[in-house]
């Protein structure tokens, strides 16, 4: 069960750097000192700020937040759960990282 918390948080560490990466967002005034459930309100409004065309994925990227969150705060999650928020998360990284190639 550790190792799905790693996991989760893993992705949702590079799902983040991706959004930090594709905004104007200084990570270390911006996220640093903000907690896991407040990145999960925070960066998807970052994002598509800057990206309105992503407005569709918003919802699901602070479920990936809250999802990585609850893991951390329970040091356990549901493996459904944990997979699900994983593949979402590889996902939308790729997803945005297309949108910034192509702006």
């Amino acid at each position: 069960m550790t190792a799905l918390v790693t996991d989760i948080v893993s992705a949702t560490g590079q799902l983040e750097a991706a959004i930090l990466d594709a905004t104007t967002a200084d990570p270390d005034i911006l996220v640093c000192s903000k907690s896991m459930r407040e990145k999960a309100k925070f960066l998807p409004q970052v994002l598509v700020e800057h990206y309105p065309e992503l407005f569709w994925i918003e919802s699901e990227l602070r479920g990936v937040f809250e999802a990585c969150s609850d893991a951390i705060d329970r040091k356990s999650v549901n493996p459904l759960v944990a997979k699900a928020a994983i593949s979402i998360a590889e996902e939308y990284r790729q997803v945005i990282d297309e949108v910034r190639r192509n702006n």
